[in-house]
Parts: C-alpha cells; sequence; structure tokens
C-alpha cells in the first residue's frame, strides 16, 4: 500500500519538468537525468507509480481530462458566471488568458509524462531480473505512451474521419527530451499510436487477471485495474478504431473486453452505489489512483446551489434522464445518484454528486480516485459498430447497459434509422459520463449541433470548438515539419 500510496509524490519528483531555452526543452526538477533510479526493478516500479501519479494530478485526470476541463466543454457542467473561468470554457472561447493557461497545461503535463515514459521503454531492458515483471512494465509504458498521444489527439487535432493526407496530426515523443519532436500527419499520428498499442497487446498477453479487491498491494501483479492492463489496452484499441471509423477492429475490441467475464460485468444490483465511481466494482477497466482530489471536488460541486453561483449539472437534467417516464419497474438509477436537485421558486438548479455527496465524504476522504475506461463504453462501441450489420444485436447491447442502470429497453422509435440511434447514444453517453470527460469525444465524433448546459444557446460543430489551440510557444520553438512515416 505504501509504494501506490506515495503514487503522487514520486509524479512530482518525476515528472515536474522545467523550461530552458524553449517550451519543452526539459529535464525534471531536482537534478534527475535520463536513467537514473532506474537500476533494479524497483526503480522501475517507482518510475511507474510516478507516471500514474501524475496522470492523477489536477492537470490532467484528476480534474481537467474527467470533471474539469473536458466536461466543461462537453457541456456536462457550466459556471454561468463570467468571473470564473468555466464561463468561457463554456462558450470555446479559448483566447481567454485562464482558459488558455488549462489549456497549455494539459498540453504540457502530458508531453512530460510521456518522456517519463519514453525513459522506462528506453531503460527498462537493460536490467535482468524479474523478467515477468518487466515484461508487464514494458507493456504498460507502451500503452500507456499511446494512450495519452491519443487524447492529446483527441483535442488538440481535428477528428479523424474528416481529415486528409495533408491535416496536421501531433508531435509524437519518443525519448526523454523533448525538444524538437517530430510533427506528423493525422493519419500517420494514429499509425504511431496504434504500433505502440500492438506492442502493448503482445508485452501483456498473459495479463489476464485483473481483478480488485479495494486494497492497494505492493505485488506488482495484483490489483491490475489501477494500472494499463490487457484490458486497457484493448478497450484504448477499440476507442481508437472507432475514432477512426473502422467499426470492424473496433468491435474486435471491445468484445474482447465484454467477453472477459472473469474480470469484468455489467452492474446487477438495484442500486449503483458500488459502480458510480472509483473503483466502479467490475465495471472499470483501468482508473487512477488518487485520494487527495475531495476538498477541491466539494468547492466545485457542492459550495452553492443557486444558477450562475456554483458549478451545476446540465439544467435539462430532468429531460436528459426522463424523468417523466419514469415508473416503479423503469427508473434510472443514475438521475439521483449523480445529481441532487436544488428547487428554488419556479427554476431549479442541479449539483453533481456522483464523486462527492456532501461535506462528511469529502473529510472523510471517501473518494479514492478515478475511472478512465469503464466497461459500459465498450458496449456502446460495439452496439454502434454493429448497428449497420447486426442491428437486432446493436440495440440489445444498448438494452444490457439500461437494464443495469434500472432502465426498459429503449423505445423502437428512438433506434430506428441510424441518425435516431446516434443521437439516442449520444443522450445515453451523456447519462453514463458525467464526471468522466468523455462527453466533449462524443459530440466531436457525431458532429452535430448541441446545447450549452443551460439548454439555451445552440452551437453548430466546427473545428474551432473541437480542435483545442496548441500553446504558443510550441508553434514557435517546435519543429515545423511534418514527417512522414517511413514503411
Amino acid at each position: 500500500m505504501n509504494k501506490i500510496a506515495k503514487y503522487i509524490g514520486i509524479s512530482i519528483a518525476f515528472t515536474l519538468l522545467t523550461s530552458c531555452n524553449d517550451f519543452l526543452d526539459v529535464q525534471p526538477k531536482g537534478q534527475l537525468t535520463e536513467g537514473e533510479m532506474l537500476e533494479d526493478i524497483t526503480g522501475f516500479e517507482d518510475a511507474m507509480f510516478g507516471v500514474y501519479g501524475k496522470l492523477a494530478t489536477s492537470n490532467l485526470y484528476g480534474e481537467n481530462l474527467s470533471w474539469g476541463l473536458v466536461d466543461k466543454l462537453g457541456q456536462q457542467f457550466g459556471y454561468d458566471n463570467p468571473q470564473d473561468v468555466s464561463y468561457y470554457l463554456n462558450r470555446y472561447q479559448y483566447t481567454n488568458q485562464q482558459a488558455r493557461l488549462i489549456t497549455d497545461a494539459v498540453w504540457s503535463n502530458m508531453y512530460n509524462n510521456i518522456a517519463n515514459v519514453n525513459n522506462i521503454i528506453a531503460h527498462i531492458d537493460g536490467i535482468s531480473e524479474a523478467a515477468q515483471e518487466r515484461k508487464l512494465i514494458k507493456g504498460e509504458a507502451y500503452g500507456l505512451r499511446a494512450f495519452m498521444h491519443f487524447d492529446l489527439a483527441r483535442l488538440y487535432c481535428i477528428d479523424y474521419r474528416r481529415s486528409n493526407d495533408n491535416t496536421l496530426g501531433l508531435p509524437y515523443s519518443f525519448d526523454f527530451n523533448l525538444k524538437n519532436r517530430q510533427r506528423y500527419n493525422l493519419y500517420d499520428t494514429f499509425t504511431l499510436i496504434l504500433r505502440d498499442l500492438n506492442k502493448a497487446d503482445s508485452l501483456l498477453s498473459d495479463d489476464n487477471d485483473v481483478t480488485y479487491d479495494n486494497t492497494f498491494q505492493r505485488d506488482y501483479h495484483k490489483g491490475r485495474v489501477i494500472l494499463f492492463n490487457k484490458y486497457a489496452v484493448k478497450a484504448t484499441k477499440a476507442r481508437v478504431y472507432y475514432a477512426m471509423g473502422k467499426y470492424t477492429e473496433a468491435a474486435q475490441n471491445a468484445r474482447e473486453v465484454i467477453n472477459a467475464t472473469q474480470n469484468f460485468k455489467l452492474n446487477t444490483s438495484t442500486t449503483i452505489d458500488s459502480i458510480m465511481r472509483f473503483p466502479a466494482s467490475k465495471e472499470m477497466i483501468f482508473g487512477v489512483y488518487a485520494a487527495d482530489r475531495s476538498t477541491s471536488i466539494r468547492t466545485t460541486f457542492l459550495r452553492s446551489t443557486g444558477q450562475g453561483n456554483f458549478t451545476e449539472g446540465r439544467r435539462d437534467t430532468r429531460s436528459l434522464y426522463e424523468t417523466d417516464r419514469f415508473t416503479a419497474l423503469s427508473s434510472d438509477l443514475r438521475y439521483n445518484a449523480f445529481y441532487r436537485e436544488n428547487a428554488s421558486g419556479a427554476s431549479s438548479s442541479f449539483s453533481f454528486i456522483r464523486l462527492i455527496q456532501n461535506d462528511a465524504e469529502a473529510t472523510r476522504g471517501v473518494l479514492k480516485g478515478f475511472v478512465l475506461i469503464s466497461l459500459p463504453e465498450m458496449y456502446y462501441i460495439l452496439s454502434e459498430s454493429l448497428y449497420d450489420t447486426d442491428k437486432t444485436e446493436a440495440i440489445n447491447l444498448l438494452n444490457q447497459v439500461r437494464k443495469s442502470r434500472g432502465l426498459g429497453n429503449v423505445d423502437a422509435a428512438n433506434v430506428a434509422t441510424r441518425e435516431l440511434f446516434e443521437q439516442e447514444m449520444m443522450r445515453e453517453r451523456m447519462r453514463e459520463f458525467p464526471g468522466m470527460g468523455q462527453t466533449f469525444y462524443a459530440l466531436k465524433h457525431y458532429n452535430r449541433s448541441f446545447t450549452d448546459f443551460r439548454n439555451i444557446d445552440t452551437y453548430q460543430p466546427s473545428d474551432a470548438i473541437f480542435k483545442l489551440p496548441w500553446p504558443d510557444r510550441e508553434n514557435e520553438y517546435g519543429d515545423e515539419k511534418v514527417y512522414k512515416l517511413q514503411n
């Protein structure tokens, strides 16, 4: 437990990078140089825990890429007050100085963490002990490098399916030193992501038991759902292929995860208490341990209840969850588990309580981490991937998730055509994923008009909304040439 509990401490020592003569000409603080502390298997384990700890910080999945930045861009939450940066994020005003600081921080912190993964990959074969653990660590490192680049692509590049050979992708980082990273077009960026995932898939082929018993152990072979395990790799491959519009491959990988019933299964309880947040028993495919975020979440969502006075949930939450259709036999368990309605005269606001329900939970530190990949998403990907070839199974997969959330089957009229089906899937993702940072990517994928969290303003899809700006210093100092992969 002590090793994993110091997750964050290691990440601070190992991953905070400082600027020299350009934005990403970096070395970690504390005089850490390439290969330092990586002299035995314990050093590599500590380095990996540092990487996971960095993922769990507020600049990445501890806030910005879960309940913060991306869920405000996804209109799951909003703060209708120009004194708060959320106001500008909800309106996609990326030129706002405070908004720009956040988007720049995601970019720089993600690349810093990728550099640390690269350091592990570069040196892991330099030791001969603990062959099985070395294989696991190397597989995780390749998988995480792909996972992080993919989320950068989802944020800072245009949608893959609307790209061409000249569409700019990402600087793909292979080294510990981040300067002069080569930029690739978007096609080659995705090719590199899949190469890393395939390497990870091969290295983690024997990583079959990723069950989790709510205890944090030093044993690198146990509790692997909080490490980038075999099924996290396959789930990420499903995400990547889905984003590319390659539905056959997306379906294959999503189905492999769903079929791993020794590790994963949908909720069968009459409540969703055990799966609504980390560690989401049997539904979490990959998550990060983070026991220090409760205060920030309480401050964000629970400090007030009046519209415009706090970060509130969508004002059409009742409509989204179709509460007027609830019956004794069909009632969405997520509605009351994720939100608390605050009535005030003729208007209401909705407090987001999925992660922290009250001050007492925040004080007790009930929240221990964040779910980054969940089983319902694999059902959604498989369902959508099959719709054109096996509509019956596609709808059945959607209904299985609905059943696990207390609902009856979806109305046939709502999924009668591909367009209607995708509209229903968008609403289903919005109901399932608040606080998980996935809705913005769904809006980008479906590329349809949508309303803001107030259900007032309607936005038309555009690259100006869905492609976040690169840091100015990256454009100024980075390698401007776009490289082509050699076959």
